[in-house]
């Protein structure tokens, strides 16, 4: 037991939190046209809580059910399928709320890791369930990455872990595997569950899924940035909200430990890939400096085209 001078008790600090995840699969670069896979993080500090206040961003704090606006403001939001104005304020407001320290600071903590598919062995994962060994493996990876640069070396209590529904629930390790090896790894993490919650996307049936929302559309829109924005119908909603975002990307990508950023986005918003180049499964540096934050961002390239023949 540690004291100090006078014999007290000197407390351990420590943090409690919630994290929600979600992923996104087989995004083909065009830069590259090598084949990625995306693994997205919201880590929230139960100590200052961030699913009230996305709630609250969502309805305007207006919750009159017979409210004209309650209906346009309760619509589910999925990136892919923005397609009214009314989803797209919605997300909108989210990204506003990213974007504004004063707001966000302390509470809106996400982490994406990119992998390049093409670049990893194979021979490393299990042949018959290869995008479940692969993903269970770099998700354990995401989330001790994430905390210690969030809280740094101080006891984090993981009170309980939300992943959107999907196929790894079905896998026989991923719903316990990485909360039961992360507890072996790491002293300072303490996990008050043991076992994955999956939670559908629809936040009338469970609010929590408000925050399984914003994943998907924060990740939606920091990947489109990266491998461009598809043309369709729809692409005008997502368009204004990936103007709206991607300053910030871009400090990620190119300015990710920058403390001075108007946005504070230094270890609290991050972005980063694996692995830098493919190397041989015996090498046994392979794992050496892989993780990088440099891509080009095809979004960026397009406009400023776009810009150069309006010109």
């Amino acid at each position: 037991m540690n004291k100090d001078l006078f014999e007290n008790e000197i407390k351990e600090k420590s943090v409690e939190v919630n994290i929600y995840a979600d992923e996104i699969m087989s995004k083909k670069c065009p830069v590259t046209n090598s084949n990625w896979n995306y693994i997205g993080i919201i880590v929230e500090n139960i100590g200052k809580p961030l699913l009230s206040d996305i709630i609250n961003e969502r309805f305007c704090n207006n919750f009159d059910k017979e409210s004209i606006y309650y209906k346009k403001n309760n619509k589910l939001v999925h990136w892919v399928d923005i397609k009214s104005a009314d989803e797209k304020n919605i997300c909108k407001r989210w990204f506003e709320y990213i974007l504004d320290p004063t707001k966000s600071a302390e509470k809106f903590y996400s982490y994406i890791l990119g992998l390049n598919d093409s670049c990893l062995n194979k021979e490393e994962f299990d042949p018959d369930n290869e995008f479940n060994s692969k993903y269970n493996r770099f998700f354990r990876s995401a989330i001790k990455y994430a905390l210690k640069s969030f809280f740094g070396d101080q006891k984090i209590v993981i009170k309980n872990i939300y992943h959107e529904q999907g196929q790894q629930q079905h896998h026989q390790y991923f719903p316990w595997h990485a909360i039961f090896k992360l507890q072996n790894e790491e002293p300072k993490f303490v996990f008050e569950t043991s076992e994955i919650e999956f939670l559908q996307k629809d936040h009338t049936i469970d609010e929590k899924s408000n925050l399984v929302q914003l994943c998907d559309c924060f990740m939606g829109a920091v990947t489109t940035i990266i491998h461009g924005l598809e043309v369709s119908n729809r692409a005008e909603y997502r368009k204004e909200l990936i103007d709206l975002i991607l300053p910030l990307v871009q400090r990620m990508i190119k300015e990710p430990k920058n403390i001075n950023s108007s946005y504070k986005h230094a270890n609290r918003i991050m972005i980063s890939f694996f692995p830098k180049e493919k190397t041989t499964i015996d090498d046994p540096k392979r794992y050496q400096n892989q993780f990088y934050t440099n891509r080009t961002l095809k979004y960026v390239q397009d406009n400023s085209r776009q810009l150069t023949l309006d010109f």
